[in-house]
Parts: C-alpha cells; sequence; structure tokens
C-alpha cells in the first residue's frame, strides 16, 4: 500500500512546471514562434493494494483531479488528464490519473497563472519594435530578462535609443538626457543596458570595462591620486604637503623625488613622518592598475606597506608585477610577532597562488593560509605601534 500523501497532487504538477517556466524555454518558444510541443508530466498515484485497502481514498483523488482539470466556471479543460490502468484481482481493470497533458500553450499559461506575463512580454517587445526595432532577435531570445525588468522597460529603451543615436564616447555618463531617468537609474539597470547596446552597436562601448561609463561607452571618469609631499619638492609650492589630483595629470608632472611609500590606512597615511626625497601615497584598498599612468614610478623607489594578511599580500603582487623592484615594509613575521596581542580576524582570506612574492614573503603567506598563527590572523596598519614603525622602518626614535 502507498501512502495517500505521496499521491501527486495538481499544486505538485503546477510546482514542477512553473520552474521549467522560469528557465525561460516555454517563453522564448513562443517568441520565436514555434509550434507548441505538447507537455506530458507523470503522476504518481496508487497502487493495486490502495483499490482493495483504500478505495474511497483513491476515488476522491481521482475525483478532484477531474475537477482541476476544468476552469472554475466549467468550461474548457485547463489540462487533459491520461488514465493509467490498475488490475485487481478484486476489482479487475480500473483507470486512474497517470499523466497530466497540456496541448497548447494558452492552456500552458491558464494552467501556471502566466497569461498575464504574456500578455506584457508582447505588449512590451511590441513597444521595443517600435522604438528600438534591432533589439527584437535579443528579446526573443531572453524573454525573462524582458519580463524581470517590465516595470523599467520603457526608461531602459529611451536609454538605449538615446545612446545608439549619437557619439557618447566624450560625454560624461551624467550628460544622459532622458526624461525621467537619472545616473542612478543607469547604474541599477547597467547591466541590461549593456547587454542591449551590444546589439544596438556592438563595438562602440568596452564590455570588460570597469564602471558604468566604460561600459556603456560613455567618457570613463578620472581616478584620481592622493598624496602627501614628505620633503618639499621643486615642482610644487612650498606650501603645498598634501594633494589629490587627476592620475593622468600627475603622470605629467614628473616628481623629482628618489622613494615612494604606497600605504593602504588613511591614518598611517596621515601620521606618516617625514622622509627626504619622498611622498606617500594613499591606496585605500585601490586598484592596482590606477596607477599604471604614472610610467616615471619605475625610475623610483616604491615601499608598499599593507596590512598583515592575505588581501594584503595579494596587493602587493598586483603591485610587484607591474612594478618588479618593490620592496614591502612592515609586512614580515618580525612584525606580526610583535603584536601577537594586536591581531584580529580576517573576514574572508584569498588563498590564491601569488608568484611576485619574496621566499619570507611567500612563508608568511603560507602561514595566514594555513592558519599558523592562528584563525585568519589579520594585522592591521594602525595596529602597529609607530614606535615600532620608527625604529624599524626608519631606524629613529618615535615620533616627538
Amino acid at each position: 500500500m502507498t501512502d495517500a500523501v505521496a499521491w501527486t497532487q495538481v499544486s505538485d504538477l503546477r510546482v514542477r512546471l512553473r520552474r521549467r517556466w522560469d528557465r525561460g524555454a516555454f517563453l522564448k518558444a513562443y517568441a520565436v514562434g514555434d509550434e507548441f510541443t505538447t507537455v506530458r508530466v507523470k503522476i504518481n498515484g496508487p497502487a493495486v493494494a490502495d483499490l482493495v485497502e483504500r478505495l474511497g481514498d483513491v476515488r476522491r483523488w481521482a475525483e478532484q483531479f477531474e475537477r482541476d482539470a476544468r476552469t472554475r466556471g466549467g468550461g474548457e479543460p485547463r489540462f487533459t488528464i491520461e488514465p493509467r490502468t490498475v488490475k485487481s484481482r478484486s476489482f479487475g481493470a480500473s483507470d486512474v490519473p497517470g499523466r497530466l497533458r497540456i496541448d497548447t500553450f494558452a492552456e500552458l499559461s491558464a494552467f501556471l497563472g502566466t497569461t498575464d506575463d504574456v500578455a506584457t512580454f508582447d505588449r512590451l517587445r511590441g513597444d521595443s519594435t517600435i522604438d528600438v526595432p534591432e533589439l527584437d532577435e535579443w528579446i526573443v531570445a531572453h524573454p525573462m530578462a524582458v519580463l524581470e525588468h517590465r516595470a523599467d522597460w520603457s526608461g531602459i529603451l529611451l536609454v538605449v535609443r538615446w545612446i545608439a543615436d549619437r557619439d557618447i564616447s566624450e560625454l560624461d555618463v551624467r550628460h544622459l538626457d532622458v526624461p525621467g531617468v537619472d545616473t542612478k537609474f543607469v547604474e541599477r539597470h547597467r547591466r541590461i543596458l549593456g547587454q542591449l547596446l551590444d546589439e544596438v552597436r556592438p563595438t562602440s562601448a568596452d564590455p570588460a570595462g570597469r564602471g558604468v561609463a566604460r561600459r556603456l561607452g560613455f567618457r570613463a571618469r578620472p581616478s584620481y591620486t592622493r598624496f602627501r609631499l614628505l620633503h618639499p619638492v621643486p615642482e610644487l609650492p612650498a606650501m603645498l604637503t598634501e594633494l589629490e589630483v587627476r592620475t593622468t595629470e600627475l603622470a605629467e608632472l614628473e616628481l623629482s623625488v628618489r622613494t615612494v611609500f604606497i600605504v593602504e590606512n588613511r591614518a598611517s597615511f596621515l601620521a606618516f613622518p617625514d622622509v627626504d626625497d619622498a611622498i606617500v601615497v594613499f591606496g585605500g584598498g585601490f586598484q592596482v592598475s590606477a596607477l599604471d599612468p604614472l610610467t616615471w614610478l619605475h625610475d623610483r623607489e616604491i615601499v608598499y606597506w599593507g596590512d598583515i594578511d592575505t588581501h594584503g599580500f595579494a596587493i602587493l603582487d598586483r603591485l610587484r608585477e607591474r612594478f618588479p623592484e618593490t620592496r614591502s615594509m612592515l609586512m614580515d613575521l618580525d612584525t606580526l610577532l610583535a603584536h601577537r596581542d594586536h591581531v584580529v580576524v580576517e573576514p574572508s582570506q584569498t588563498t590564491g597562488p601569488l608568484t611576485h612574492l619574496t621566499e619570507s614573503e611567500q612563508a608568511l603567506y603560507r602561514d595566514l593560509i594555513e592558519h599558523c598563527h592562528g584563525p585568519s590572523v589579520r594585522l592591521e596598519q594602525e595596529r602597529i605601534r609607530f614606535s615600532f614603525v620608527h625604529a624599524t622602518a626608519f631606524g629613529v626614535g618615535p615620533a616627538r
């Protein structure tokens, strides 16, 4: 005897077919215009013993299927039930529901409650055909993405049309002039806008570009470099000690310094001691590639000071890939051991191979991954005593 709970209910079939619907294949076939393929889904029902021992339950279960097969108003069937014959010595051959069959797309939509979604898709596709006809092939291939953005689809089309109709390579994204659309709208929908613009003008943007501006083809937002002068330089007025300038402009201003320190912590940046012929750059978790325009750095001594954790070493690795002579500062085992009581937990570690570390750096990086000094150890720059920084890194006493 089988458990009645295990007998398939119409709600179970709806859930199974809804999963298939949500993957988009049904609506895509409809959009393409393919002939509907009959859907059949197996129904798990009573066994022979159930006819003998639970005939009433079997009848009620089968009658419920018959009722559910019809619309609420008793009109045309919502689906067809294909019978399965069960034979017993006591009752002979009896038919019970064996498969659900749906013969048309309209029946499927009615069964799943997606008729309104289909009508919405048809309307949005029609609007797109008028406003941006070049998108029809993409829309047919991605109908669920269209429905996902139904609330903002008209605005998305306006943005695509506006961008497609002009050269925006020298425009900032803020120059976008579409009624009811602001930069937050563009940022929120940057992914689908990029996909649609690839269809309209496939060579106009940078698919791998970082940020919404590059992805959509606008002028890239400038990157900035913040630095402090640790000693006066002739290229800048003596009263200036700290600046934040466009990186491309700093690239043209070759500073006459011997050493460039790069630190990740704001407090360390602001408290960095005076050093002859040097500047200190505030990284702040920066993308190392932001320093690429500063080609004159290749002729300078570069010193990187990051947190003693896996991500600190990952940044050092990326920096040294671009500037091979970079040396690290206060990112060693002695510094870590001298501040055991100051360590915290790194929220999430990176464990990938780093190929540009020195032998001692590599050993400490491996120790961190293997938790040799505790679970996910992290020693942040600001937790290192500044007397230790002065004595170890610069060979002088603490700042007065």
